[in-house]
């Protein structure tokens, strides 16, 4: 079993667990290039997300930080968000296509969310802790299409989903902020990551 305390980016970045998840180190073969990433390998930016959400988790409130702190059965909030932050992007290898030099990876988070459950056996996880995970994994892109929309449908549809995933609402934002720091989308398009980064920053202000 590993402990998910043990997952660190320095730990994930030098192979130490290679072995127990292999997986996770098939993403350095995937390479992304689209309006979010230029030639960027999966493995790297996944690693960079992580950075990202432990930098955006020193900068929250105290509401914020007592509400991850909670124990949902053997693990916090926390160590559940950051491993579905690990594997928010695991079935990329599977899903990508390329067209004219641009890729995309059509229902990678559906099938992230099915590649995941065996590989989470790996971590002392109820299955609750589990069915979470697995939960944040599958809808971590809708937070990204609905900051894209114009802005009085854009606070319909938060509305809309900040009710769906109220047990994860939270999470599905924090990995959304982080996902988007921890793209190249500031040098493609610094004007719409701005325009992102501060819609989280008044969603989490309004928690």
């Amino acid at each position: 079993m590993i402990k998910v305390s043990a997952l660190t980016v320095k730990k994930l970045q030098e192979g130490v667990f290679e072995d127990d998840l292999p997986e996770f180190y098939q993403l350095k073969d995937v390479i992304e290039n689209n309006a979010w990433h230029n030639n960027d390998v999966v493995f790297t930016h996944v690693l960079k997300v992580l950075e990202k959400l432990e930098e955006i988790l020193t900068q929250v409130g105290a509401k914020i930080n007592s509400y991850l702190a909670q124990k949902v059965d053997r693990n916090t909030r926390r160590d559940l968000l950051y491993l579905a932050t690990v594997f928010h992007d695991i079935a990329k290898p599977e899903t990508i296509e390329e067209k004219e030099g641009t890729t995309l990876c059509p229902g990678h988070e559906k099938a992230g969310a099915i590649k995941v459950q065996p590989i989470l056996d790996t971590f002392n996880l109820s299955k609750k802790e589990q069915g979470l995970v697995t939960k944040i994994i599958e809808h971590h892109s809708i937070v990204h299409e609905i900051l894209g929309l114009e802005m009085d449908e854009l606070h319909r549809q938060l509305a809309d989903f900040k009710q769906r995933f109220f047990d994860i609402y939270l999470e599905l934002v924090l990995l959304g902020m982080a996902d988007t720091s921890g793209s190249q989308l500031q040098e493609n398009n610094p004007k719409e990551f701005l325009t992102r980064l501060d819609l989280y920053r008044k969603v989490l202000e309004e928690y």
